[in-house]
């Protein structure tokens, strides 16, 4: 076996990857090579530096502690849980509100308004100026004028009456 192969052996080895075939003829290449005898206790050394020896011991009373704190938690789950579809609730009972809402304005059957006079002329396929022409066939301006303002009278639309 070649060092390089040793180093990658022993790398494994320091990881436990190392099956047991390999693991032995890595014992053979480190009994022959003095390199790679530095090159494992180089590899042992860092790792009793990096691994402490030793695992700390929990604080008192952690684990009643822990327990209390996971309890709690379980605890105030399900009053989340009815806040999420709470909101959900709300937000979706709004929008169909507003939908509706919004298709009762839309699709509403508007009422029938009355048509002015001339739109009924102009409907009905008449001519609009058959009273207009015998009114403006007048010869005296009086005449024509009192002709107008009593036309207007009838008409239940105030803005079309006649203003002098």
């Amino acid at each position: 076996m070649d060092c390089n192969k040793a180093e990658r052996f022993l790398l494994r080895s320091l990881d436990g990857r190392l099956d047991h075939e390999n693991r032995a003829m890595l014992q053979a290449h480190l009994e022959k090579c003095p390199s790679c005898q530095e090159k494992d206790r180089e590899y042992q050394m860092i790792l009793r530096l990096i691994r402490p020896q030793t695992v700390p011991e929990p604080l008192p009373y952690f684990q009643e502690r822990l327990l209390a704190k996971l309890k709690e938690q379980d605890k105030t789950a399900p009053a989340l849980i009815w806040v999420k579809w709470a909101h959900r609730t709300v937000a979706f009972s709004l929008a169909v509100f507003f939908l509706f809402g919004a298709g009762i304005l839309f699709f509403r059957p508007q009422e029938p308004r009355e048509l002015s006079q001339t739109e009924r002329f102009l409907l009905q396929d008449e001519n609009p100026l058959g009273e207009a022409a015998s009114i403006l066939d007048q010869k005296k301006a009086e005449d024509r004028n009192m002709m107008l303002i009593f036309a207007s009278v009838g008409d239940k639309d105030v803005s079309r009456r006649y203003k002098p």
